[in-house]
Formats: C-alpha cells, structure tokens, sequence
C-alpha cells in the first residue's frame, strides 16, 4: 500500500533523465497537455467553486467574501517566497520540472476535498473547513503554478519559439475554461444517479425522479480533478530546462527579489495591468449565476453556459491563435491598448440593448472574448520579455520570481471577482433567497411535485444586480488594463536586440 501512494504521488519516466535533444514538437505538446490540466483544475476552483459554496453548501456570500480576502492575503506573501524558492532550486532536473514531478497529484486531491458534501454542517464549522481547506490549496497550488509558467522561457532561447510557446499555453488555459461549461452536464448526469448515499435535493423546472447537487458536484469533481492532476504531471519527464541557471552562489533572496521586483518597470506595467483590469473575469463567475438563475431558472443551466460561453470562449481562442501574427505587424502594445478600449463596448451593449435576443448576446460575447484573447497573451509575453530585460540589465534571471507576479495576479483576480460578486449579491439579499429557493424545490422534489420558477419577475433586484455583474463591472476592467501599457517601452526590435546581446554573453561565460 506504501509503494502504490508513493507511485500515486511521485511516478516518473524511465527518459526523465534522458537528454532529449533540442526543443521539438513534441515536447511543446506534451508541455501543452499538462497546461489543459492543470487548467481544469483550476478552471473549476476559479468558476465553479463559488457556486459550490454558495448554493449548494449554503455559506453566506458575506463569509465568502472574507475567505477570499484572508486566503489571498496568505497568497501575497505565499507567491513571492515560493518564487524565490524556485529560483532558489539546484537540481539535477533543473529548477522548475522537480515542482512537476512532486506537485501535481496532491493539487488534485486537495481539489477533491474541497468539495466535499458539509452542507449539514454548523456554519462556523463549514466556513472553518472551507478556509483551512482553500489555503491547503492554495499553497500547493502555487507550488506547481509558478514553475509551470517559468518553465517557458527555460525551455527554449529563440524568441519566436517562446512567443509561439506562451500562446499556445494561453490558447490551451482557455480551452481548460471550458470544463466550466462541460463541467455542469456531467454534474447533472452524475447526480441523477441514485447511488444510496445522498438526500434527493431536486432541481427547478425538472422531472428527474431523484437528482442531488452535492453528489453530482463532488463526483464531476473527482473524475475532472484526477484527469487534470495526471496531465499535469506529465510534463516532468518530457520537458527540458535548456537556459543554464547561475551558481548557487549568485542566488538572491527574498529582499533582493522584492528589490529587483520594483526595478523591472516592464514588469510592474504588465502586473498593474492585470490587476486593474480583473474585473474582467467577474463574467466567467456571476456569468454561471445568471446562466443557472435568470436564463435557466434554478434548472437548465447547462444550455445557457454552452450558449453563452461558447461564443465567448471560440472568440477567445482565435484571437489567442493570431496573436503572435498581430503582434509582428502591429506591435504587441499598439494591439493590447486597442483591443482593451475596443473590449468595453459589447459589455455596455448587452446592457443597454438587453440579454433577451440570445443571437446578439451570443455576436457580443464572442466579440468580447475575441478581444480579450490578445491581452491575455500579450500579458503573458510582456512578463517572459520583461525576465530577458533585467538579466540584460542585472545579469540576474529570476524566472519563478517574475512568473509569480502571474501567479500572484490571477489568484488576486479571482479574490477582488469573488469579493465584489459577493458583496453586491449580500446587497440584494442573495443568500437568504437561495436559502429558501433550496429549501423549496427539495420539498417540491421529495413529494413528486415540478418546481416552477421565473426567476427574472420574481426578483428583479437579483436579476439586476446579475446584469452589472457581467456588464459594466468587466467594462470597466477593459479601460482601466489599457492605462499602465501606455508606458510600456519594450518594443519588439528593441528586445530582439537583447536576446541577440544574452546570447552572446551567455556563450562567453560558458566558454569561461
């Protein structure tokens, strides 16, 4: 039993070791395949999670505001000291690939146990589990996030490899997105089997004869977290760390990182970037609200996601796809300032114009997800170019300590869209209404009765707030992420000429 959890947790390769040759194919294939899982993973505590706790397990929207907040304030130091850990790492696997050996199966496990049924429970107990359980996650998680970003300005010198490389990992974490979507059919299929060990919770507007949304979220959840947590793996063995790390000797510390943090303006421009344009991802979170209550009417939710975040996501992927081309003709600031300001005007749109004619919802949101794909890469990119900058200036290369400025930044989003979701949802009496919606169509369920809701005309400050939710809130977020790249001032020959200037020095010190 001993050997089976030790080969659970720490399989490996036979060619782990093996030197493989230069950068293939391959090898990005087999990179971009832990990337879609580690993206499942995340795509579901991201979106799904706080569902999860809200309307299934019923803790109130305000607790979970102040969850997120404690959770990601242990996330702002948990980033930058697990940074410079990597950094900090001297093996014979490099310094990111033994995070991707160790790393992945736990993140999966952990992921199963938040979602575990506690809905029972007292809520001082529930919302106790909920925090000890989510910083377990979050540590681990970072644990194997930052090496698996800061692996691709390792893996290959050549810029326009690196360029491909990073755009296609963007391109794959939205393709992740999408278990968001696949995640609730499955749900539903897995919860409508009576299996013996649930209470028959019902659905809206449904005549399942038993259906349980904790038994379908805890089931979706341990097939989905298992399949990303082995793709995630995979990519230990098969990758190459192919840029020589410094002595151990020229190491730096938590301080001197903070310090060379501040000094990198690129960087700070790209990070600031990120995180005033958050709200962006608020769709991706109320979005599931309103697919389940307003569209769906407590039942149908699937239908709607896949009507609604399909567009969204096709738009996203496509852009994602010709963003290395837009960024060789254009400039990858030229296109990340226009497809920012250009990205509030279907928000505004769908607001004023109204949800209800499902074609022009479905023409916005892929529009919306069309512009949102360059910045999402062209961020990405902006923090590996910036790596490149401050070896040139310093000699230093701190790739985890960049990398978790990323990190850091989308755990940050996910914290201020989860808060701000919630505390706008506690203005409108979110929870108690949940609370006695639940209440009644598990009744309704138990004695054989079809539950029907309307739920836009029968709460209309609900449905409202929804609307601002996944409107103006995420317009918001596009104007204000245009605002530090104004100054941005790596240009596209400019780098060129630093990665032809490390090349060489990087050859004279080998030669030395």
């Amino acid at each position: 039993m001993k050997n089976k959890i030790k080969e659970l947790f720490c399989w490996s390769f036979p060619n782990a070791t093996k030197d493989i040759g230069p950068y293939s194919n391959k090898e990005r294939n087999v990179y971009l395949a832990g990337m879609f899982g580690q993206n499942i993973i995340y795509s579901v505590i991201g979106s799904v999670l706080q569902v999860f706790y809200t309307d299934i397990i019923l803790i109130p929207t305000i607790a979970v505001s102040v969850i997120m907040g404690i959770s990601r304030i242990w996330d702002g130091l948990n980033d930058i000291i697990m940074g410079t850990v990597v950094d900090k790492t001297h093996t014979r696997w490099g310094k990111c690939r033994p995070y991707l050996k160790f790393v992945p199966m736990p993140i999966a496990l952990t992921t199963i146990l938040l979602f575990l049924p506690i809905g029972n429970m007292s809520t001082a107990f529930k919302i106790v589990f909920v925090i000890l359980t989510f910083l377990l996650w979050e540590t681990l998680y970072t644990l194997g996030d930052i090496p698996l970003w800061g692996v691709t300005s390792l893996m290959t010198p050549e810029e326009e490899k690196r360029a491909k490389l990073i755009s296609a990992a963007r391109t794959i974490s939205s393709v992740g997105s999408i278990v968001v979507v696949g995640f609730y059919p499955i749900k539903d299929a897995l919860g409508a089997i009576d299996i013996g060990l649930f209470e028959n919770t019902g659905k809206a507007n449904s005549d399942l004869a038993f259906f349980s949304e904790p038994q379908g979220y805890l089931l979706a959840v341990i097939v989905i977290a298992l399949f990303g947590g082995i793709l995630f793996r995979l990519p230990f063995a098969f990758i190459r760390e192919r840029i020589a790390q410094a002595p151990k000797e020229k190491d730096t510390g938590l301080k001197e990182n903070l310090k060379l943090m501040w000094e990198n303006k690129l960087f700070l421009r790209a990070l600031s970037s990120n995180i005033l344009g958050c709200t962006k991802t608020i769709l991706m979170t109320a979005g599931i609200y309103f697919c389940k209550w307003v569209l769906g009417n407590g039942g149908n939710e699937t239908l709607w996601l896949i009507k609604c975040g399909g567009p969204f996501l096709v738009g996203m992927i496509i852009a994602m796809n010709v963003s290395t081309y837009f960024a060789k003709k254009f400039g990858k600031k030229k296109v990340y300032l226009a497809s920012s300001y250009l990205n509030a005007i279907p928000y505004v749109l769908i607001f004023f114009i109204g949800y209800q004619n499902i074609l022009f919802l479905g023409v916005m949101l892929f529009i919306a997800g069309f512009l949102t794909g360059f910045t999402t890469v062209y961020n990405t990119t902006m923090i590996a170019d910036s790596v490149d900058y401050m070896e040139h200036k310093t000699g230093k290369r701190n790739d985890g300590v960049f990398f978790s400025g990323l990190n850091f930044t989308s755990k940050l989003t996910a914290a201020i869209t989860a808060i701000v979701t919630n505390l706008i949802f506690s203005l409108v009496d979110y929870t108690a209404t949940i609370n006695e919606l639940t209440e009644n169509i598990a009744t309704a369920s138990a004695q054989g009765i079809d539950y029907t809701l309307n739920f836009a005309s029968s709460y209309p400050e609900i449905t409202s707030a929804m609307l601002v939710l996944i409107t103006f809130v995420p317009a918001i977020g596009c104007i204000l992420q245009a605002l530090p790249i104004h100054g941005y001032f790596l240009d596209e020959k400019k780098h060129a000429k630093i990665l032809e200037e490390l090349e060489e020095i990087r050859a004279n010190n080998v030669i030395e």
